[in-house]
C-alpha cells in the first residue's frame, strides 16, 4: 500500500511539474494567435493597426509563493495578479485578485477589451480560475489554449503566427462532431499527413494524404474530444479540434 501511494505521489508531482514547467514556457511569452468569444472568432494577426508587440501572456516566477503573470496587447495595459501568489495547477491557474492597468490603448482598445477584459479578468471576481491546455504540434512549436468560465477562448503559440500562413493554411474538416467519416478539403494545399491527438497530445491514429479532398473513417474511436493535426508537404501544420459522437 505503500509503495502504491508512493507512486501516485510521484506520478501526480511529474505531471504537475512537467505541466507547470510547458506553462512557464522558460518564462517566454506565449503569442495570442485567435479568440473565439460568444461564438465568434477574432483573428489577432489580421487585426488593423496591431504594432510590432505582439499581445500575449507570460508566466513568470522561480517558486509557487511568487508565482504571476503578465497579459498584454501593445505593450502598454497590462492585465496581472494584482495580491498572488498565481496559483497553478496541472489542468488551471487561479488569479487571486485580476487587474488591468490603467493607460491609453489606442487604435487597439477593443483588442485589449476583449483580450485583458473578457477572457482575463472577467468581472474582477477574486479566485478567478481559467482552465488550460497545452499541445505539442511538434518541431518545437507548442499551443497554450485559455478557456474561461463563460465559455470563451483564446489560443496562444509560443511562436507568432504568419499573417500569411494565417490566411492560407485553414482546412475545412466536417461534419464536426462526427460519427463514422470525416471529411477534409485542403483549399488546394498540399498535404502530407493527418494525425488524430488525443488531447494530452498523444497520437492515436496517423494517416499520409494523396489527394486534395480527403475522407478518413474514424468510426473506430471512442466518443471524444480529439485533436487533428495536419501536417502540409513545406513543414507547416495546423491544429483543429473536433467531438466524435
Amino acid at each position: 500500500m505503500k509503495k502504491t501511494t508512493l507512486l501516485f505521489c510521484t506520478l501526480l508531482f511529474c505531471t504537475f511539474g512537467f505541466a507547470q514547467q510547458e506553462l512557464l514556457n522558460n518564462q517566454n511569452k506565449w503569442i495570442l494567435h485567435y479568440m473565439v468569444i460568444d461564438g465568434n472568432t477574432i483573428n489577432v494577426p489580421n487585426w488593423p493597426g496591431l504594432p510590432s508587440t505582439n499581445p500575449g501572456i507570460q508566466f513568470y516566477g522561480s517558486q509557487p509563493s511568487d508565482y504571476n503573470f503578465g497579459a498584454d496587447v501593445a505593450g502598454i495595459n497590462s492585465a496581472f495578479d494584482l495580491t498572488g501568489p498565481l496559483v497553478i495547477t496541472p489542468t488551471s491557474f487561479t488569479i487571486q485578485q485580476p487587474s488591468v492597468t490603467l493607460g491609453g490603448c489606442l487604435p487597439n482598445c477593443a483588442l485589449e477589451n476583449q483580450y485583458l477584459y473578457t477572457i482575463i479578468v472577467g468581472n474582477f471576481d477574486p479566485q478567478r480560475t481559467l482552465d488550460y491546455e497545452i499541445i505539442d504540434e511538434g518541431n518545437g512549436n507548442m499551443s497554450l489554449i485559455i478557456d474561461t468560465p463563460e465559455g470563451n477562448r483564446a489560443v496562444h503559440g509560443n511562436y507568432i503566427l504568419s499573417v500569411t500562413k494565417f490566411k492560407q493554411k485553414k482546412i475545412v474538416m466536417y461534419p464536426n462532431p462526427v460519427k463514422k467519416k470525416l471529411h477534409f478539403d485542403f483549399k488546394g494545399f498540399s498535404v502530407e499527413k493527418l494525425n488524430v491527438l488525443s488531447l494530452v497530445g498523444a497520437t492515436v491514429f496517423e494517416t499520409r494524404v494523396s489527394h486534395q479532398e480527403s475522407t478518413v473513417d474514424l468510426s473506430f474511436l471512442k466518443p471524444g474530444m480529439y485533436i487533428m493535426k495536419t501536417t502540409f508537404k513545406d513543414g507547416d501544420s495546423t491544429i483543429s479540434r473536433f467531438i466524435k459522437e
